[in-house]
């Protein structure tokens, strides 16, 4: 793979983003673009929503101007790109729309579903489920994995989206990883979008930490989970056996631990999955007395033991290494249900509150 064509992915977008998210966020600010304190919020001041028009146009333009150069590297995906291109245009639309006015939840899944078609349209889908012990051909069932599995990843980024710095953060260790996946497997092309992520992260991380002036906004974190459900599908898994999945998969391993851990409460105690609450693990962490920095940064590190693994199973046996995850998965959430055991046994002022 050229050295240029990565290095012209990435300052492409850190520039796009170097530029635009100051403007956005006087803009925000002027035009009162903002997210207001509320419910199930944690943010004590207005902060600007336009993060989702930064990624956008940085990821795009990006892409755009590394074809222009590099048509070489882009050989076979011209038309792919057009589905993915119109698939996030309608995840941003509806994710800003939601920004500027609450949407209910089941147009946003609409969305989703429109996208995941499009993609599936465009050839890009699941054929194949891939375990550590062999592969599942699913046939007519392709259609409906490949919905579900652009509708998850898609909501996975959104719903660690809940302190300063913590969906951005998470989100660039997951890009590294699958940069350093692609490069071991020499992807070619399919690479930019990581690349342009990788750029637009290391601008914004700097304006959405602690205390954020910008917040990703559902345009923006539904976006990455996007582009983070194009990259899964469009890895060359063919060419490779048995667990290959599972590389691309556990760089995403936080956001997805949230999705099922989410899921999973929500369906046990009878509530709306599609509805928002304060009970995400992040949540759990910060009533245990851990400070907003401090709850990222376990976040961070356990984003990091995910990567590690993911590239671990390029060089050590596959099944032994998903072993050990599994373990660690375990302690994780043993861990977690001691919190809150913990927590439901406190009698301070969250007693009577919903956690």
């Amino acid at each position: 793979m050229s050295y240029l064509f990565e290095f012209t992915s990435i300052t492409v977008s850190l520039f796009t983003a170097l530029i635009l998210t100051p403007i956005l966020i006087r803009i925000s600010h002027t035009y009162r673009i903002l997210d207001y304190p509320g419910e199930h919020k944690r943010h004590k001041r207005p902060v600007p929503l336009l993060g989702g028009v930064v990624l956008f146009v940085s990821v795009w333009m990006s892409v755009f101007i590394s074809r222009l150069l590099f048509a070489d590297m882009f050989s076979g995906l011209s038309v792919i790109i057009l589905y993915i291109f119109f698939g996030s245009l309608i995840i941003f639309l509806v994710g800003l729309s939601d920004d500027l006015k609450p949407l209910p939840a089941w147009i946003k899944l609409i969305a989703q579903i429109a996208s995941a078609l499009l993609l599936y349209l465009g050839g890009v889908d699941v054929e194949f489920l891939t375990t550590p012990f062999g592969s599942i051909e699913l046939g007519h069932y392709s259609i409906i994995i490949t919905i579900l599995w652009v509708v998850m990843l898609t909501n996975a980024i959104n719903l660690i989206d809940g302190l300063d710095g913590l969906a951005t953060g998470v989100s660039l260790i997951g890009a590294i990883t699958m940069l350093v996946i692609g490069i071991m497997y020499q992807i070619g092309g399919i690479l930019v979008f990581i690349l342009a992520l990788i750029g637009f992260f290391l601008i914004f991380l700097y304006y959405n930490r602690y205390p954020a002036k910008i917040f990703l906004g559902d345009s923006g974190s539904m976006q990455i989970g996007f582009y983070f459900a194009v990259f899964s599908l469009l890895f060359p898994l063919k060419s490779y056996t048995f667990s290959a999945l599972y590389l691309p998969l556990l760089a995403l391993g936080v956001p997805l631990l949230e999705v099922i851990s989410s899921f999973t409460r929500r369906l046990m105690s009878g509530k709306n999955i599609m509805k928002a609450d304060r009970r995400h693990l992040f949540h759990y962490l910060a009533l245990f007395g851990l400070s907003p920095s401090r709850v990222v940064l376990v976040f961070y590190l356990l984003a990091i033991v995910y990567g590690a693994c993911a590239i671990a199973m390029f060089y050590w046996d596959r099944v032994i290494v998903f072993a050990i995850l599994l373990f660690f998965m375990v302690v994780i959430f043993s861990i977690f249900y001691i919190f809150i055991s913990k927590l439901a046994s406190r009698k301070n002022s969250y007693g009577k509150k919903e956690i």
